[in-house]
């Protein structure tokens, strides 16, 4: 009786207090401290994590400040290099309007001394003219008469030359610095022109750069205090949690003690030891499964968040208000309203710059031609001198001739010998006609010698007119290739912004997208963000370089066809040295005609006089053609504008149609991403709900098996207490079924020890039922 006190002690103290009620009583309590226990380690976690992102984003904010404060330093020089650049295009200003006027003058002071010029030489020749006429009709008789023609036609040719030479030096002193000062101002409107567009590119980058900045302060800053808030709001849940666990660490929670009989004490310590690393075990799972909960939920609320942004920012990209009220857009409206006010100044500043140019050919022109008409008033003047001088020796010869046939008439009428005078005077007749018919002869040799020189001339008159008009076809291939090239320049400047456009359009799409990304790829986007700077501005400088090598190719191509136009100029002018060379000998033999040259040189100035208006009329054709193809060149080159517009519309609705495909193609993601997850918790609840309905069912099964064990365990006669306690009673002789019974209720108290701990598995179950039922089998025989 004694060795069965303790295991009395234990009954008692079991079957006072049920395992069910045991289980209901420690579940609640040890679920309330679990919960607790996660809530503050979670909200430890989270406060970690947002002390880090404060730091990172205080961290950020520095560099940010750091680098808008380099910034500021560095426009500071530009702000001074764009008042200079101003100031200069106020001095050049102020110079094209000097030089402007300065030409108006000249050309007008030219204007009259070319009308003055003009009249003075139709007088001149008009006095020449009436000078020949009264030569040839023999009003002049005397030698003195010739004497004072001869020496006031000299002083006034040799004063018409002198004007003539001061007034081409002139000229030509006034059309070269012209031209330089023309060349000077095209390069210093080039060079404004690339520093002004190189200047303007930088402030554009430094206004894009700040407003990046700005846009990155405000959202760091907006981040700073959603941080700050959120981290008030944990400090407030750990402050009630940490409250919440002092309290409760003053409550005692019983742990029960159940058991039969004694074990050996190794049992029940490894017991006791795969009990405590169960437990730790299960908490652990408990803890991390809580651990990921939390994560799932956040990530699953950061996803919400970024699918709200993504559909604002698509909203956005959507509104056409929108974008047309950014600042962006309103920078790049600006920008190309500005572009375009200076392309049609510059378009105005060229116009004019080729009427100044056109008015300067015209008038090389005229001037040509009065240069010409000069020479040839020259040439007919000389050879007017020539023929009088000529006349004058003749008419002196013949009257030498007469006063010697007069003295030798005299002597001969003197003279006794009459009849050998008679004589020499039959022989001197009969030798006339010979001299005559040698005078005939010469007279033919000089005819055909003065048809050679009127082929020669006008081969000569042929050769420069070529000359002429393939100069004139020079200067305007270079004209159109130099109004070409410009274009192509400008369509490629154009083209060119354009590009950059759609660049930092597309760099602040990506901006906006990385904005609403996690903080944890905020380094990574802002990484990307300044290789994508970088590589812009290597492009940049990619395209600057091949400017440049442009440039220098366009310069080499020009000194190359300057240095072609100089060997042209120069041969030209061998071949005009030529012409006058041949003119001299032309006027050396024209010498030697006497007879029919004012006829031909009337028909040479009807002819060079036709040939002046077919000149004119070749070069008005000309003209024209050229301004037809100007407005050809224009009308493609509008063309080409319109053809640039269309596809530039066609390509944004081809855009706007692809992001709306993108966006309902991640609509239809996005709805089907949730309803993937719907189903995994369905199917989560479901497997929750089958495992409950399983283990609620087997738990009633076995509860009701128990209630039957017990029934057959307890005493038939107090219907209270256990057979186990009355089997001395029940049993005295046998102690073989006393054996059986107190084996029968060891496995019965294990099983029940084991169903209370919730180690019991299915396998076992059946074990213990199978023994419980062969000992009661045992019993009843």
């Amino acid at each position: 009786m004694g060795s069965t006190g303790e295991p009395d002690r234990k009954r008692r103290h079991f079957s006072s207090i049920s395992p069910m009620a045991a289980m209901a009583k420690k579940q609640p309590f040890s679920q309330s401290s679990e919960d607790k226990k996660l809530d503050t380690a979670v909200l430890q976690f989270q406060n970690q994590k947002l002390v880090q992102k404060l730091e990172a984003q205080k961290v950020e904010y520095s560099a940010l400040v750091n680098k808008f404060s380099q910034l500021k330093e560095k426009q500071q020089p530009n702000n001074s290099i764009l008042k200079s650049v101003h100031k200069s295009w106020e001095l050049l200003v102020t110079d094209l309007e000097a030089c402007s006027t300065c030409t108006r003058e000249s050309s007008i002071g030219q204007d009259i001394g070319r009308l003055s010029i003009t009249e003075d030489g139709v007088s001149s020749s008009f006095e020449e003219a009436f000078l020949s006429r009264l030569v040839e009709t023999g009003a002049t008789e005397t030698s003195s008469a010739n004497d004072c023609l001869n020496s006031t036609e000299e002083h006034k040719e040799n004063a018409s030359e002198k004007i003539k030479n001061i007034l081409c030096a002139d000229r030509q002193k006034e059309s070269c610095g012209l031209v330089a000062e023309v060349k000077n101002l095209r390069l210093a409107l080039s060079d404004l022109h690339l520093k002004h567009k190189s200047h303007a590119r930088e402030l554009q980058s430094c206004r894009d750069i700040n407003a990046k900045n700005k846009a990155e302060l405000k959202r760091l800053k907006g981040e700073l205090e959603s941080a700050v808030s959120e981290l008030e709001e944990s400090n407030l849940k750990m402050a009630t949690l940490k409250a919440e666990r002092d309290a409760t660490k003053g409550t005692f929670f019983p742990v029960l003690n159940l058991g039969s009989k004694p074990v050996p004490g190794d049992r029940a310590r490894d017991k006791q030891k795969n009990l405590q690393e169960m437990e730790s075990a299960l908490k652990e799972l408990q803890d991390e499964a809580s651990s990921r909960l939390l994560k799932l939920k956040g990530l699953h609320d950061e996803r919400i968040t970024i699918l709200q942004q993504l559909s604002n920012l698509q909203d956005s990209l959507k509104n056409v208000k929108c974008i047309s009220s950014s600042q962006a857009y309103r920078l790049l409206r600006d920008q190309l309203e500005k572009s375009k006010s200076e392309v049609f100044q510059y378009q105005a500043l060229y116009e004019k710059l080729q009427v100044e140019r056109d008015n300067l050919s015209l008038r090389e022109n005229e001037l040509n031609v009065k240069n010409d008409l000069v020479d040839l008033f020259r040439r007919s003047s000389a050879v007017v001198d020539s023929r009088i001088a000529d006349l004058g020796i003749e008419i002196q010869r013949q009257i030498n001739e007469r006063h010697v046939i007069e003295t030798k008439l005299e002597e001969a009428s003197g003279e006794l010998g009459r009849k050998e005078i008679i004589a020499e005077f039959k022989a001197l007749v009969s030798s006339f006609p010979e001299a005559m018919g040698n005078m005939q002869r010469q007279l033919s040799t000089y005819k055909e010698a003065t048809s050679d020189i009127h082929s020669l001339r006008a081969d000569v008159q042929s050769l420069s007119t070529v000359l002429d008009r393939k100069v004139k076809e020079c200067e305007n291939l270079s004209t159109r290739s130099k109004n070409q090239v410009a274009e192509i320049q400008k369509l490629q400047s154009v083209v060119q912004d354009l590009k950059e456009s759609d660049l930092e359009l597309k760099l602040i799409l990506e901006m906006y997208r990385f904005e609403s990304t996690d903080s944890r790829d905020v380094m990574e986007a802002k990484d990307l963000e300044y290789k994508a700077w970088a590589q812009v501005q290597s492009l940049k400088s990619f395209l600057d370089e091949q400017n440049l090598e442009l440039r220098v190719k366009t310069a080499n191509e020009a000194e190359a066809i300057s240095q072609r136009l100089a060997t042209t100029e120069a041969d030209i002018a061998d071949l005009r040295q030529r012409l006058e060379a041949s003119k001299r000998d032309i006027s050396r033999l024209s010498d030697v005609l006497k007879s029919k040259n004012e006829e031909n040189e009337a028909y040479l100035s009807e002819i060079e006089v036709h040939k002046l208006k077919e000149e004119k009329f070749q070069n008005s054709s000309t003209l024209e053609n050229t301004q037809k193809r100007l407005v050809d060149v224009r009308k493609s080159s509008n063309q080409a504008r319109e053809s640039l517009e269309d596809s530039q519309s066609k390509v944004g609705r081809s855009r706007a149609a692809l992001l709306e495909l993108q966006i309902e193609l991640e609509r239809e993601r996005f709805d089907k991403r949730r309803i993937e997850e719907e189903l995994e918790v369905a199917r989560r609840k479901v497997s929750r709900l089958r495992a409950q309905t399983e283990g609620s069912s087997i738990v009633e099964k076995l509860q009701q098996e128990l209630k039957e064990y017990r029934e057959i365990v307890k005493c038939s006669i107090c219907l209270e207490r256990p057979k186990e306690v009355d089997v001395p009673c029940l049993f005295y002789g046998s102690g073989v079924t006393c054996l059986l019974w107190e084996t029968f209720i060891i496995l019965l108290n294990l099983f029940i020890t084991d169903i209370v701990e919730g180690i019991l598995i299915i396998d076992m179950y059946y074990v213990y039922l199978s023994k419980m039922k062969g000992m009661l089998l045992l019993m009843e025989a």
